[in-house]
C-alpha cells in the first residue's frame, strides 16, 4: 500500500510468499476492521534485497511492529533487512513496541538459528562475499533479539483455531498503545462507509469548535460498534479520551455521579476526585475540562438528564473537542440540540452473510457449499440486524445443517432470549398507551398505509395517533417508508415485530385464548374450536389467510375490539355472530374477492368498517339499530348498486366513498342513496364517480322536494336528465366535481347553488353550453371540454364575478391574450395541454379583476 503522511498504529513485517494470502492477510483485515490503522506493504515493495525509502518512512510513522516469523522468513534478505531497521529504529523509544508472532515455528529455532532459520542463514553465508559477513552477524543478532520479546506462538497441531489466535493477537495490541483503544469481540463488517460518514460529521480537523454528533437506530443494529470504530480511529487527535459505555444501565444502577466520576478519572487523571452528587459533578466537569480538547462517547443514552449531567453545553469542553452520543431515541438528540446525526441502517445481504459466516465458521475462506441454503435462511431471519447475526453464528458454530434448521425453527417460534431482551429495552421505555399502540402495530398493522393505521387506531383509542406514532419512530421501533405507489407505509424490522408478538405470547404462553391479541391462524383455530368465553382477547387478526373460507362463530369473544380478515382470497361467508359483537370497534374485510354477503350488523361500538375491493359483494349489510361511531366509509370496487334504507342508521357518518376505480358500475339506485343521505345530518363529503345511475319516473317525483342540506363536497358523473334533480337536492353544496360526465348543458338552475364556490367540469367531452354560473363561485375549471362553444366561454368570462379562478379550454388564442384590448382581464397563469403537436387541448387560466 502507498505510504501516507499520517501515522500508522501497526506495521506488519512478514514473508509474503508464506502468509500474505493467508494468515497475515486475515490478520490485516481484522486489525483494519476493528479501527486499527495498519500498514501492509505491496508486493512491489518486497522486490529486491534492500528496503526502500518509502518502507523506511512507513516504519518511522508506525507505533507497533508485528513481526510474523514464519518458516521461510529468514530466507528473505529483504525481511532480515526490514527487521534490522525496525529494531534499530525502536531502540530506546518507549512509545514504540515490537510484538513477534511465531507462526508455525518454534521460538527457540529463531533464537538459536535452528531448523529452517539455521538453513536459511547457512544459505546466506554461502552467497555472501567475505566482506559482507558483518551483515550476516547483524541478521543473526536481530533474530535472537526479536525472539526475546514477549509474543504469540501458533502451533499447527495445537488445540487453537487460527481465527481465535488472530483475535488473541488483536486483543493484545491495546496494551502497546499509550492511549487506550477500545475493542469489541467481533470482526467489524460493513462499517467502512458509516465510519467515514460519522468522521465527516465530526470534522476533527476543525479545532475552533466543539461538535456533538448523534448516532441513532434500533437496538442491536451496531451503534456502539460504530462508535468504537470511530473512537479508535480518531482518539490520537485528542488530549483526553473517554468512552462512557452503557450509560442507561450505569445511571440506573449507580446514578449519574458514577458516570461523572468515570469521565473525570479518564480525562483529568486525578483519582482523588470523588463526586458525591450530580450538581457538584457538573461544576467540576465544567471547571476541569473547559480548556481540554476531549473526545467523549456517551453510549446508550436514554434520558435527557444523562446528557445534562455530562455535557449540557458544548462550551463545557475545550475547543476542538468532539462528543459522540449513541441512542435509540432520536428525540433525545433533538431535545439536546444535536444538529449532526447519523442513522445506523441494517446490514445489506452481502455484509450480513459475511458477518454470519465469520461468526459461524471463523475466518475460513471456504464454507461447505451444502450450507448455502441454511445460511441464506438465517440471513433472511436476521433481516440485517448485526446482533441477531452474531447470536445465530455463535450459537451454531461447528453445528450440522440439521442443528441449524432446528435452531432456526425455534427462533421463528420464539426469538432468542438475548435478542429479545436487547430489543425489548425500547418497548420498556414507552408509557402504557404507547406500549399498547406498538403491540397493535406489531401484531396487526405491519405494512399498512400510515393514513389507514392512524384512522383505525383513532377509531380504537378515540384520539389522534400522530404523536404516539411519532414517538415509536423516534425510538426506532417503527419506520415510515414511502411506497412505490407514493403512499406512506408503516414498517418495522422483522425482529422488532417478533418481539412485539412475543410480548403478547408471554401474556399466556400455554393458553392463547387468554392473550390480548391473536394473529396466528393455528392459535385462532384452536381458540374458536374450544368455544370458551374469552375475556382478555381484544384483537383477532386473520389477514391474508389463503385457507380461510368462512369466519366461524365468534360469540365467545365478547370483548373483541379489532377483527381483521383482509386479503383472504377464498373467504366467502361470515357467521352472523360477527354482527353482534357489542365492543367491536374495527371490522376490516378489505380485499376479500369471494365474499358475497355480509351478515346484519348491530355493532354499537363500531368506529371503522372497511369493505373495499370485495369484488363479489353485491349488497350492503343491514344496519340493525343506530351505529353512531362510524364517521367514514369506503366501498371502493364493490359491485353494490343499492343501499338499504337502514343505511341511514349510520347517523354520524361524515365521509362516503363509492364506486369503482376502472370500469363504470351500472344502475346504481339514486333514489335510495339520496333518501338515505338526507337523513344523515353529519354527512358532508360524498365521492361517487364512475357510477351510472338508475332513477325511475316515480322516484323523480318523490325527490323533487328533497334537500340534503349537510352535503358540502360532492363528486359525481351525471347525465342531462339527472343533473337538474341532483342540483336541486344538493343545493347547499360548496365543492362540486362533475368531471367526465356525459351531459351537454349546465342548466340555469345551477344559479340556485348560492354556496357553491368550486365547480369542476373537466373532460365533460359532450358539454356544449353553460347557461348559468353560481353567484359566489371562486374556482371554475372546464379543461378538456372540447365541445364547449365559444359563446358559452364568452358568457362565462363576461359574468359579474370577482376574483374567480377560471380554467377554460380554447380553440383559438384570443386577441386579448396579448393584452391588445382594454378588457379588464389580468393573465394569471397559462396551461397548455398539447396533444400530438396540436392546440386542440389548451387551457387558459385567468383571474377577473
Amino acid at each position: 500500500m502507498a505510504v501516507r503522511s499520517s501515522s500508522y498504529d501497526v506495521f506488519l513485517s512478514f514473508r509474503g510468499e508464506d502468509t500474505r494470502h493467508g494468515f497475515t492477510g486475515n490478520l490485516y483485515n481484522v486489525l483494519r476492521e476493528r479501527g486499527i490503522d495498519t500498514f501492509i506493504d505491496d508486493e512491489e515493495l518486497q522486490k529486491g534485497h534492500e528496503i526502500t525509502k518509502a518502507l523506511e518512512e512507513a516504519i518511522e510513522k508506525s507505533k507497533i511492529f508485528i513481526i510474523v516469523l514464519s518458516e521461510n522468513y529468514a530466507s528473505s534478505s529483504f525481511c532480515l533487512n526490514e527487521l534490522t531497521h525496525i529494531l534499530n529504529f525502536t531502540k530506546g523509544k518507549s512509545d514504540r513496541s515490537i510484538l513477534p508472532v511465531f507462526y508455525k515455528v518454534d521460538p527457540s529455532d529463531v533464537r538459536y538459528h535452528r531448523g529452517s532459520f539455521g538453513e536459511a542463514l547457512a544459505n546466506h553465508e554461502k552467497k555472501l562475499k567475505s566482506n559482507y559477513m558483518e551483515k550476516l552477524q547483524i541478521w543473526k543478532m536481530a533474530l535472537q533479539q526479536v525472539s526475546n520479546f514477549s509474543g504469540h506462538h501458533f502451533q499447527p497441531d495445537g488445540d487453537k483455531y487460527e481465527y481465535d489466535f488472530i483475535k488473541e493477537i488483536v486483543e493484545s495490541v491495546p496494551s502497546k498503545f499509550n492511549r487506550n483503544l477500545l475493542y469489541v469481540s467481533d470482526v467489524l463488517v460493513g462499517l467502512k462507509s458509516p465510519v467515514l460518514a460519522v468522521k465527516s460529521l465530526l470534522d476533527v480537523g476543525a479545532d475552533d469548535v466543539v461538535h456533538m454528533v448523534g448516532i441513532h437506530g434500533l437496538g442491536g443494529v451496531g451503534k456502539t460498534t460504530l462508535a468504537v470504530a470511530v473512537y479508535n480511529s480518531i482518539a490520537c487527535h485528542f488530549e483526553a479520551c473517554c468512552f462512557l459505555e452503557n450509560v442507561r444501565e450505569t445511571s440506573n444502577k449507580k446514578g449519574l455521579e458514577s458516570l461523572q466520576n468515570i469521565l473525570l478519572s479518564k480525562t483529568v487523571g486525578d483519582m482523588k476526585i470523588e463526586v458525591t452528587n450530580s450538581r457538584e459533578g457538573t461544576d467540576i466537569i465544567k471547571r476541569k475540562l473547559k480548556e481540554k480538547k476531549v473526545l467523549l462517547v456517551l453510549d446508550d443514552v436514554n434520558e435527557h438528564e444523562q446528557l445534562q449531567a455530562i455535557i449540557d453545553s458544548p462550551d463545557w469542553f475545550g475547543r476542538g473537542s468532539r462528543v459522540i452520543i449513541t441512542t435509540r431515541d432520536e428525540q433525545l438528540l433533538v431535545l439536546h440540540n444535536v444538529k449532526r446525526t447519523y442513522k445506523v441502517r441494517e446490514l445489506n445481504e452481502k455484509h450480513a452473510l459475511q458477518l454470519l459466516t465469520q461468526k459461524a465458521f471463523g475466518l475460513e475462506k471456504k464454507v461447505d457449499p451444502s450450507y448455502h441454503d441454511i445460511l441464506n435462511r438465517a440471513v433472511t431471519y436476521a433481516s440485517g440486524l448485526p446482533l441477531a447475526l452474531k447470536v445465530i453464528g455463535s450459537n451454531l458454530f461447528g453445528k450440522s445443517i440439521e442443528e441449524w434448521e432446528s435452531v432456526l425453527d425455534g427462533y421463528e417460534r420464539s426469538p432468542d432470549k438475548s435478542i429479545y431482551m436487547t430489543l425489548k429495552v425500547s418497548y420498556d421505555a414507552l408509557n402504557e398507551d404507547e406500549k399498547s399502540i406498538f403491540l397493535d402495530i406489531a401484531c396487526c398493522f405491519k405494512d399498512y398505509e400510515l393514513a389507514k393505521v392512524q384512522d383505525i387506531l383513532y377509531a380504537h383509542y378515540g384520539r389522534s395517533m400522530k404523536y404516539d406514532i411519532g414517538v415509536l419512530v423516534e425510538k426506532s421501533l417503527i419506520n415510515i417508508h414511502r411506497s412505490w405507489y407514493d403512499k406512506e407505509v408503516m414498517r418495522l424490522h422483522d425482529l422488532i415485530e417478533d418481539v412485539g408478538k412475543e410480548i403478547v405470547r408471554r401474556e399466556s404462553p400455554k393458553e392463547p385464548g387468554k392473550r390480548s391479541r391473536l394473529w396466528s391462524h393455528e392459535d385462532i383455530k384452536e381458540v374458536l374450536q374450544e368455544k370458551k368465553r374469552l375475556v382478555n382477547l381484544t384483537s383477532l387478526i386473520l389477514d391474508e389467510c389463503d385457507s380461510l373460507t368462512e369466519i366461524p362463530d365468534v360469540s365467545c369473544l365478547s370483548n373483541l375490539e379489532n377483527l381483521s380478515f383482509r386479503g383472504c382470497p377464498n373467504l366467502f361467508t361470515i357467521h352472523h355472530s360477527v354482527g353482534l359483537l357489542e365492543k367491536l370497534k374495527i371490522l376490516d374485510a378489505e380485499f376479500c374477492p369471494e365474499l358475497k354477503s355480509f351478515p346484519p350488523l348491530k355493532l354499537t361500538s363500531l368506529e371503522w368498517l372497511e369493505l373495499s375491493y370485495c369484488f363479489s359483494l353485491e349488497s350492503f349489510p343491514e344496519i340493525l339499530g343506530k351505529m353512531e361511531n362510524i364517521t367514514e366509509l369506503h366501498l371502493i370496487e364493490c359491485p353494490i348498486t343499492k343501499l338499504p334504507p337502514s343505511f341511514r342508521n349510520l347517523t354520524r357518518l361524515q365521509v362516503l366513498r363509492l364506486g369503482p376505480e376502472t370500469a363504470p358500475l351500472m344502475d346504481f339506485d339514486a333514489a335510495t342513496l339520496i333518501s338515505n343521505i338526507c337523513m344523515m345530518p353529519e354527512l358532508y363529503d360524498i365521492s361517487a364517480s364512475s357510477l351510472q345511475w338508475k332513477l325511475l319516473p316515480d322516484d323523480v317525483l318523490k325527490l323533487t322536494s328533497v334537500v340534503c342540506s349537510s352535503i358540502q363536497s360532492l363528486s359525481l358523473e351525471l347525465s342531462d336528465e339527472l343533473l337538474p334533480l341532483f342540483l336541486s337536492c344538493f343545493v347547499n353544496v360548496r365543492n362540486l366535481n362533475l368531471s367526465w360526465s356525459k351531459f351537454t348543458v349546465i342548466p340555469e338552475c345551477i344559479k340556485e347553488c348560492r354556496f357553491l364556490t368550486t365547480l369542476t367540469l373537466d373532460y365533460c367531452d359532450r358539454l356544449q353550453e353553460i347557461r348559468g354560473i353560481p353567484p359566489n363561485l371562486k374556482e371554475f375549471s372546464a379543461l378538456g371540454c372540447l365541445a364547449l362553444t365559444s359563446s358559452s366561454i364568452g358568457m362565462i368570462l363576461n359574468q359579474e364575478l370577482h376574483e374567480v379562478d377560471f380554467s377554460l379550454p380554447i380553440l383559438k388564442i384570443p386577441e386579448w391574450f396579448e393584452c391588445q384590448s382594454r378588457e379588464p382581464w389580468r393573465i394569471f397563469d397559462y396551461h397548455s395541454y398539447v396533444c400530438e403537436d396540436s392546440w386542440d387541448e389548451c387551457g387558459i387560466h385567468v383571474l377577473k379583476e
